[in-house]
């Protein structure tokens, strides 16, 4: 049971850090970094050329990655190569999808 909850878990922390990102997002991370509206006349907290889109897809890049790698060390456990090189290729491919539409989604415009 353990192996199975352990394969899944890679497949559904992106659809369950979705809403916790966004009410995050909206409460205090578009104060600091802006909304990405018009780069002329975006401020934010840092006076810097990062909004609070780029803050999201850097981290929904990096936490596709992470489960990319950690799906990488799960496959360890199966038998069949195939069964590895299909299952790390179906996360990746799940979390890239998720990703981008998370992405465009939920863009600050």
């Amino acid at each position: 049971m353990k192996k199975y909850i352990a394969s899944v878990m890679p497949f559904v922390i992106i659809p369950i850090f979705i809403p916790i990102y966004s009410f995050f997002d909206g409460l205090i991370l578009v104060d600091l970094f802006g909304c990405g509206c018009v780069p002329s006349a975006q401020t934010n907290v840092f006076q810097i050329p990062y909004n609070a889109n780029d803050l999201r897809l850097t981290v929904f890049s990096v936490l596709t990655i992470g489960l990319f790698l950690w799906s990488i060390v799960i496959a360890k456990t199966f038998e069949r190569k195939t069964a590895k090189i299909g299952y790390c290729l179906a996360v990746l491919v799940w979390n890239v999808i998720v990703t981008l539409w998370t992405v465009k989604t939920f863009m600050w415009a």
